[in-house]
């Protein structure tokens, strides 16, 4: 018990390492941002630094979620496994809605729809509503799988 104890104050430690490597990795690619905005030669460079931010970030945060995953116990697993797999699942079902209401409908759909949206922004809305509804199903499932056996 004593060594998942000390697994488990790594993991607060590694944690906080992680949480503040990224917000110095955000804060470094936001600056840069505004340097591409005041010198368009500097876009690229800008965009060059969001993007490895962005990878840097998301692999910490992989190899995060991969120690803690070690440190879990079976049940904390098998309710996290059941929880994406079944909620996400309805969650991306759910989303499926919308993509086969554009694609049968097209001009109804435009009428819903800001007159000024770029089609970066429809493609941002869309993942947004894809990854919200799958997030939303993963907590519900999660929160029934819980209350289900306590």
């Amino acid at each position: 018990m004593a060594g998942q104890g000390v697994a488990r104050r790594r993991l607060l430690v590694t944690f906080a390492a992680s949480f503040g490597a990224a917000l110095v990795l955000g804060f470094v690619a936001a600056i840069v941002a505004e340097l591409g905005k005041l010198k368009p030669e500097l876009t690229v460079y800008a965009f060059i630094a969001i993007a490895l931010s962005v990878v840097a970030v998301m692999a910490l945060m992989l190899w995060l979620t991969a120690r803690w995953w070690r440190v879990a116990d079976e049940a904390a697993r098998e309710a996290h496994k059941w929880s994406w797999y079944w909620g996400g699942s309805t969650g991306l079902a759910l989303g499926g809605v919308p993509f086969i209401l554009l694609y049968t409908m097209p001009e109804t759909v435009d009428a819903m729809l800001p007159a000024d949206l770029t089609t970066a922004q429809a493609v941002v809305l869309g993942m947004g509503l894809l990854g919200g509804l799958q997030l939303a199903g993963y907590g519900l499932f999660w929160a029934g799988w819980w209350l289900a056996r306590r």
